[in-house]
């Protein structure tokens, strides 16, 4: 990376990977290419397994998240495919707290998130901290919800209660 290198950052447990977790991805990409000046970067940080127990909205489920390494490898494997569409760089870091490097890092320019209530609370939280420790807040991008068939959104946790697949397809 350079330093005029604009840098996005989108957080998650990504498992199972699914539409919605590649609009999240696609707007990333989107928003560090997004000036066409310079390649851009994208981090992505990957909750730890341990901290997922602590955040998930289903806690009860968060040990079928899997191995951190494995979903990592998926999450690679996904960013392999999306990536070559677009010019910035990637990589994943483990996420360990509800911030992550998105409170400290001053090269980070944009936060990517979901149109959830709870990530935009956590996003304009997030820019309070920065402000408040005298950081610049960084730019809130906010990817589109991915529909299910039934006109419900998809999410992770309808695919691991057998409601619909990764493609928002109901399942019976």
């Amino acid at each position: 990376m350079n330093s005029s290198e604009r840098i996005a950052i989108v957080a998650g447990t990504f498992t199972p990977i699914h539409d919605g977790h590649r609009a999240l991805l696609h707007k990333a990409f989107q928003t560090a290419s997004h000036d066409g000046d310079g390649q851009g970067h994208v981090v992505v940080a990957l909750t730890s397994t341990e901290f997922a127990r602590h955040t998930r909205s289903d806690p009860d489920h968060a040990g079928d998240l899997g191995p951190f390494e494995r979903r990592r490898r998926a999450l690679e494997a996904e960013l392999g495919r999306i990536s070559g569409a677009y010019t910035a760089s990637n990589e994943i870091i483990r996420l360990e707290d509800t911030h992550g490097p998105a409170a400290t890092r001053d090269d980070i320019d944009a936060l990517v998130v979901s149109p959830e209530g709870k990530a935009q609370h956590r996003a304009h939280e997030l820019n309070e901290r920065r402000v408040d420790e005298g950081r610049e807040p960084l730019e809130i991008h906010t990817a589109p919800f991915v529909i299910a068939d039934d006109g419900t959104r998809i999410s992770s946790t309808r695919i691991r209660n057998g409601e619909i697949d990764a493609h928002g397809q109901i399942l019976e």
